[in-house]
């Protein structure tokens, strides 16, 4: 824990300085050229790395490392419609970035997919912090990043006796 204000000043100065770089490029005339064709979309770039696909359709792309070892980690997670994460809880603090689709997501140890909240949708930025009993759904497909700082566990809260 006592890494964490540096691992969080390191994610806040990797666009800090990506838009400082940009700054010099303008200045030389060396400008990126865009997209030609109208509507067109850049496609994402990711170094070769481990994934995973989960019997429960869930798949994992892991950026930085991974949850179960100690320091910074970075995942990108696709979720299909449909998909329920039962309620649980997190020993540390997850730093979530939607980036394609939407999530619902409901707080508290009992599941409860009727409940009446909006949907987190691209853009959107989700801290959950550590020991704090939450569940999701998706009615569409969606992408997310996730950040945290590992070892980082993932416990679920049986719903029999709730």
């Amino acid at each position: 824990m006592k890494m964490l204000p540096l691992y969080v000043i390191v994610i806040l100065l990797i666009p800090w300085l990506g838009c400082q770089q940009s700054e010099t490029s303008k200045e030389s005339g060396d400008l990126a050229k865009p997209p030609t064709v109208p509507g067109s979309t850049a496609e994402m770039i990711l170094p070769p790395v481990k994934d995973t696909t989960l019997p429960s359709g869930r798949h994992n792309t892991y950026i930085i490392s991974s949850r179960d070892r100690k320091g910074l980690f970075v995942e990108r997670s696709e979720f299909p419609a449909g998909y329920i994460g039962e309620p649980h809880v997190h020993n540390e603090v997850l730093y979530v970035t939607i980036l394609k689709g939407s999530v619902y997501i409901g707080f508290g140890e009992k599941l409860d997919t009727t409940l009446s909240v909006k949907p987190y949708g691209p853009g959107s930025f989700i801290v959950i912090p550590a020991d704090q009993a939450h569940y999701e759904w998706f009615k569409e497909s969606c992408t997310m990043q996730i950040e945290g700082i590992g070892p980082q566990n993932t416990y679920f809260i049986s719903q029999e006796k709730k």
